[in-house]
C-alpha cells in the first residue's frame, strides 16, 4: 500500500504532516487497517495522476479539477479535510475553499476598481497550472470581474506551483494570481515572498482537495479513522497543517457538479 498527502506538503511543514498522519494511523488501527508512511512529494512520479490512480493507493490528497477530470471514474473519494477559513463574505461552508488574489502592493486594486488608465501591455496572469482548481479554475467559474479584467488583455505565465506564482508576482513578472488560502496561510508563514505582495479579494468558495483512494477500495474505515483524528489530534489548528479543524464527507455530487473551464488560448501563454 502506498499513501500521501502532497498538497500541502513543504520542507517546514513535513514534520506537522507527519505528526498528524501518525494519528490517523493509530486511528485506522482501530479500524482494522495498517496505513503505510506517507510518501513526501519528492517521492511522487513526475506526473502525480500516475500516483493517485496506482491500484496500491490507500490514502492520498488530490485537486479537485483532475478529480472530476483526469480521475474520474478511476478513484474513489473518501472526503475532505476542513480549515476554518473566512472568505471576504464570511465562513467558508465546512470542508469548502477558495482563492485568494495577490499582486504588486498598491497597484492592482485601482485596476479592479477600474480608476487605473488602460493597459497599453497585457495583464500577466501567473498560473500555476491549467489542471488547478484553485490557480485556474476557479477564476473563471466564479470571479466575473476578474473576467472581466483579464479579457481579452491577458497572458498567462505558467509556474508549476502557488509559490513559484508568488514568487512572480513578487519579482514582477507577473501582475497577479490566485493562490489556494491554505497555501496562502503556510506562504505567508514560510515564504519571504509574501511581504512583498499585496493579497486583495477572494473566489467564491467550492469543495476543498478531495481525500481519495483506489476505485473500489473500502472507503467505510477510512473516513472513521480521518473522522477520530480530525476530532482528536493534538496537531488540529497547528498553523502548519493550515489550520485543519476537522473532516467532512461532501456529497462528491458537489465536485462534479462544477463545470470544466475551457482551455486557455495557446497563443496568451509565455
Amino acid at each position: 500500500m502506498i499513501a500521501s498527502l502532497p498538497m500541502y506538503w513543504r520542507g517546514e511543514t513535513a514534520p506537522a504532516w507527519r505528526g498528524f498522519w501518525n494519528d490517523i494511523r493509530d486511528a485506522a488501527r482501530d479500524e482494522g487497517v495498517d496505513l503505510p508512511d506517507l510518501m513526501p512529494p519528492e517521492d511522487l512520479p513526475n506526473d502525480w495522476t500516475d500516483h493517485w490512480r496506482d491500484p496500491n493507493l490507500v490514502l492520498s490528497q488530490t485537486c479537485s479539477l483532475p478529480f472530476r477530470t483526469a480521475l474520474r471514474g478511476q478513484v474513489s473519494y473518501v472526503g475532505t479535510f476542513d480549515f476554518a477559513l473566512v472568505d471576504d463574505v464570511g465562513p467558508c461552508p465546512a470542508g469548502q475553499y477558495f482563492s485568494r488574489y495577490i499582486h504588486p502592493a498598491g497597484q492592482f486594486t485601482a485596476r479592479l476598481k477600474g480608476t487605473a488608465a488602460p493597459r497599453p501591455d497585457p495583464m500577466r496572469f501567473a498560473i500555476n497550472a491549467f489542471d488547478s482548481q484553485s490557480g485556474w479554475a476557479s477564476t473563471w467559474l466564479h470571479d466575473t470581474n476578474i473576467k472581466r479584467l483579464l479579457r481579452p488583455n491577458v497572458e498567462y505565465v505558467v509556474t508549476g506551483s502557488h509559490a513559484a506564482s508568488l514568487a512572480a508576482v513578487a519579482e514582477g513578472r507577473a501582475d497577479i494570481a490566485a493562490l489556494d488560502e491554505v497555501t496562502w496561510r503556510l506562504l505567508q508563514r514560510h515564504d519571504p515572498n509574501a511581504q512583498k505582495v499585496e493579497a486583495g479579494g477572494t473566489t467564491a468558495p467550492s469543495p476543498g482537495l478531495p481525500l481519495i483512494t483506489r476505485l473500489g477500495g473500502d472507503t467505510a474505515p477510512l473516513r472513521n479513522a480521518l473522522l477520530n483524528a480530525s476530532t482528536q489530534s493534538t496537531w488540529l489548528g497547528h498553523a502548519d497543517l493550515g489550520g485543519l479543524r476537522g473532516f467532512e464527507q461532501l456529497p462528491e455530487g458537489d465536485y462534479f457538479a462544477l463545470p470544466v473551464p475551457p482551455p486557455p488560448d495557446a497563443a496568451r501563454i509565455t
